[in-house]
């Protein structure tokens, strides 16, 4: 009996049928992708918004095997994933995993993927359905929140900032899916060089063949996502370096030589300064949301805390070695000798040429004299210091201690005794008495900039207590012995 209605014949009313499924599956949301493939991996249909996401339309990909069309071609293991779905569902088994592939504009884009068969009316399977949903920005943000929580797991076992830096950047490789993440400290050099100190991924030469990069403002190597942050101490997120007038053409060249795209770069800041710098590099542009980045800047955040309790940690153990092998040494000494042994082991430990302790001799024309002086391992006779003109000058009931890293003669030229004695970096502190009154001040003098003055200065205000009390000794022996 011949069909009557709309339809002429069966096939027309299947052609109908299958039209309307087809607009359907292009009229879907533009994050969902669909289409239809043979039993043994052929493309047969895709829609719309697959098709656009590669840019290529329905006639190029149709037709051939679906792993050789440009949604498989970021990675050979992925294509091996795919071979093995269209196996399984050949033989009625569904298959679900993410994709990643390269869209248009460059981005990387992460499909959930799923490869479901079809039956026909005897239970065969008849053709196979491979499906996805753009979820680029929520698996973004779960690789981010997994990074945080491992740097969170390595903080907590971390017992060297080199090494825990280099966990932190293989994490970000290994979980985050970046292409590179080193981390570079500034250097104050003239040059205001960026020294790299670790990192993890695809190096391709940015790192190891000796390029200089800084923290220059008016440097073209300067003018990256790493320099700009180093300088700024703000993050720097650079979606496309070819895209962005802020980077240097230097840098945007070296970026396409070396075959990186996107970078982003977060402060590591140490004690309200940024000493070291993040920095993450990608193959592919970056599309980053907001909610990325701030997980990001929590991991980076919690990174330079962990470097800073580390650094904290190493300080501890350093100033009190320090102090129990310089109270080793004066532990049985009283007087003058007190004073001269304590000199000499301060500047044996903590590495300075000269070491002085100076008594106030005039308060209205503020000069000191040694009571125990040591250059080069040496007890020299006292002598007087006018502090006219010297560091020793800025010390006051106002300012206890100053420091001079670098450089002390050209900052205090009239001060001929620092050029005699070849100082380079000076770090002194004001002895005072048990009424808060100046009585005078202990300094050290080092031939090579100062590198370590917090270290300094904390074995400083252990003694100073100490030198103030026998000072003061000695002056109430004089005036009992008077």
């Amino acid at each position: 009996m011949s069909l009557k209605g709309y339809y002429h014949n069966e096939l027309e009313r299947v052609d109908k049928a299958s039209q309307r499924v087809r607009e359907v599956m292009d009229g879907l949301s533009p994050a969902f992708f669909i289409g239809m493939m043979t039993v043994d991996g052929v493309l047969n249909y895709a829609n719309r918004t697959a098709l656009a996401a590669i840019g290529l339309e329905r006639k190029d990909v149709v037709g051939r095997r679906f792993e050789d069309t440009p949604w498989w071609s970021f990675s050979a293991s992925q294509r091996q994933q795919l071979r093995d779905a269209v196996a399984n569902a050949a033989n009625g088994k569904s298959s679900r995993f993410d994709v990643v592939f390269q869209d248009t504009s460059g981005y990387l884009v992460t499909i959930d993927f799923t490869l479901n068969p079809v039956f026909d009316g005897k239970n065969n399977v008849a053709y196979l359905v491979p499906s996805g949903h753009d979820v680029t920005e929520r698996r973004l943000v779960e690789r981010a929140l997994r990074m945080l929580n491992e740097c969170n797991h390595l903080l907590l076992r971390a017992t060297d900032v080199t090494t825990l830096m280099h966990d932190v950047c293989r994490l970000i490789v290994e979980v985050g899916g970046y292409s590179m993440a080193w981390v570079g400290e500034g250097q104050q050099d003239e040059v205001k060089t960026i020294k790299p100190i670790t990192y993890a991924g695809t190096d391709s030469g940015i790192l190891s063949e000796g390029l200089v990069l800084t923290w220059a403002e008016n440097d073209p190597r300067g003018q990256g996502v790493t320099g700009r942050c180093m300088c700024s101490g703000e993050v720097v997120i650079c979606e496309d370096v070819q895209l962005d007038p802020a980077i240097s053409p230097y840098l945007r060249d070296l970026a396409l030589k070396k075959g990186f795209r996107g970078g982003m770069a977060f402060p590591l800041y140490q004690k309200s300064s940024v000493r070291r710098v993040l920095t993450i590099s990608s193959r592919v542009s970056f599309k980053l949301t907001s909610d990325e980045v701030e997980l990001l800047q929590n991991l980076a955040r919690n990174l330079a805390y962990g470097i800073e309790n580390l650094h904290t940690q190493r300080e501890n153990k350093q100033i009190l070695a320090a102090v129990y092998k310089i109270a080793e040494g004066i532990s049985i000494s009283t007087g003058a000798e007190f004073l001269q042994k304590l000199v000499l082991m301060m500047t044996e430990v903590l590495g300075a040429q000269v070491g002085i302790i100076t008594q106030l001799q005039s308060a209205e024309h503020p000069y000191t004299r040694t009571v125990a002086a040591v250059i080069d391992g040496k007890i020299v006779n006292n002598f007087d210091i006018v502090t006219s003109g010297t560091p020793c000058e800025n010390l006051s009931e106002t300012t206890p201690e100053w420091a001079v890293l670098s450089d002390v003669t050209r900052h205090y030229p009239s001060a001929h005794k620092l050029a005699e004695l070849g100082a380079e970096a000076y770090i002194g502190r004001r002895i005072a008495d048990a009424y808060g009154q100046s009585i005078g001040q202990i300094f050290l003098l080092f031939r090579q900039p100062l590198q370590q003055p917090e270290f300094v200065s904390s074995i400083f205000r252990v003694f100073t207590a100490r030198v103030a009390a026998e000072l003061q000794r000695q002056e109430q022996n004089l005036t009992l012995l008077a």
